[in-house]
């Protein structure tokens, strides 16, 4: 068998085995210890039933002939011990197989000290080996057990063949059987262990991967509303900083009246920044209110656009009711996104902002632009249109943009309202039909 660096090919217990330095240290420390046990065995017995004259047992004479063969049968197991790694499963059957000359010379007690080293054998093997492969093994070593006790029986014990051949296998049962049904018990113990361990690391992972992707959204979202802020105010600041350099020498009350404008945009910027901290930060003592459809018209008042708003709504209903606070957030910022992109790529263009709140199941919101008469339309990177769409989907609303026939560019969204205001609306048509 092919080796490289000391190591043999086959597997035992997880690891290289063969020279392997865990293994043969463990089985080099057992196989002592069995053969201590057998030799004490060997020599304390006798001596535990001396003063019992009820007790008689067929038990070699220290020195005499069956007594060294006892000892060599012994030494040849424990020294079958240390193939263990080598041999694998199969030493089950050869350390029993080992005990038959020893049968055919001994009594019936004195083999029983062969089962020393068969108990160590099937628990360390079963403990250590692929369970896949113990059948054939154990049958071969209840067999060979049984095999020793029935020689032994037949030359020594005056019983039916019959009765010795059962009296063997029940001997076999309890040296090979009992072991291994109690390493069974270990190792079910052992996988419980591990799958209770495989099944708390899978937990921790969970998390950690639910908190990694919490972290995620929460950063998405930061970035999205700084986005809109930077977007809409700055935007906004930039345009009127333009307009004032081209103001300062011909126009300069003009130019004052940009500046108080940017001083205006600047203080909006630095509100919604608190507002933002203040979500961000319990403690923090910021005012954190929720921008609503209704503030659409403070909006556009306050910033940069000259947009028209038309509100389509009856006279005596109060304006989106029926939509959530974080669908109106979103509409919110959808128009303002839209009329951020609208002084970016198309300044000076006529801007329109449609709020229909007419429908009983939804409200829609419109952003429309004319072409700007000033320059040609720009594009962007997009980004503002994917956070549209992301918070759409966030609160189950649908938005819709793209160029007019006209060449300018219009915005739409859809936000649906709450299932029981809707109910409530329709019975209402009905029960006024």
């Amino acid at each position: 068998m092919p080796r490289r660096d000391g190591l043999c090919k086959d597997r035992f217990m997880g690891r290289s085995v063969g020279t392997d330095r865990f293994a043969v240290n463990r089985f080099t420390m057992l196989a002592p210890v069995v053969w201590l046990l057998s030799m004490g065995a060997l020599l304390v017995v006798p001596f535990l039933t001396l003063s019992d004259a009820e007790v008689a047992l067929t038990w070699p004479s220290p020195l005499s002939a069956i007594w060294w063969v006892a000892v060599a049968t012994a030494t040849v197991q424990a020294a079958l011990v240390l193939l263990v790694p080598r041999v694998q499963v199969w030493a089950m059957v050869l350390v029993p197989t080992a005990g038959l000359p020893l049968a055919a010379v001994a009594s019936w007690e004195t083999l029983s000290i062969t089962a020393i080293a068969t108990i160590a054998t099937v628990l360390v093997t079963i403990l250590n080996a692929d369970l896949s492969r113990l059948g054939s093994a154990l049958a071969g070593a209840l067999l060979a057990t049984a095999l020793g006790y029935v020689i032994a029986g037949l030359s020594g014990v005056e019983m039916p063949p019959a009765l010795i051949a059962l009296s063997s296998l029940g001997q076999a049962l309890v040296v090979v059987a009992v072991p291994a049904g109690a390493a069974a018990i270990v190792l079910t113990r052992r996988e419980a262990r591990r799958a209770r361990e495989s099944e708390q690391a899978a937990l921790v992972r969970e998390r950690d991967a639910r908190a990694e992707s919490a972290v995620a959204r929460e950063r998405t979202a930061l970035a999205r509303e700084l986005h809109d802020i930077a977007a809409h105010h700055m935007s906004g600041i930039a345009v009127m900083a333009s307009a004032i350099e081209r103001q300062v020498d011909s126009a300069p009350e003009h130019a004052k009246d940009g500046a108080m404008a940017i001083r205006d945009q600047s203080r909006l910027v630095l509100d919604d920044l608190r507002r933002l901290v203040g979500l961000l930060r319990e403690d923090d003592g910021a005012e954190t209110a929720v921008y609503a459809i209704s503030a659409i018209r403070s909006l556009i008042e306050n910033g940069p656009s000259d947009a028209e708003v038309r509100v389509h709504s009856s006279a005596d209903a109060e304006l989106a009711k029926g939509i959530g606070p974080l669908s109106q957030l979103v509409g919110y910022r959808m128009v303002q996104e839209a009329l951020a992109n609208t002084v970016r790529h198309a300044p000076g263009a006529a801007t329109a902002v449609d709020i229909d709140d007419r429908d009983h199941e939804a409200l829609t919101l419109r952003v429309r632009n004319d072409p700007s008469p000033s320059m040609a339309a720009t594009s962007g990177s997009g980004l503002g249109l994917i956070g549209m769409r992301e918070r759409a989907e966030l609160v189950g609303a649908t938005v819709e943009y793209g160029p007019t026939l006209e060449g300018g560019w219009e915005v739409r969204m859809r936000l649906p309202r709450d299932a029981d205001h809707a109910t409530r609306s329709q019975q209402q048509v009905g029960d006024a039909s």
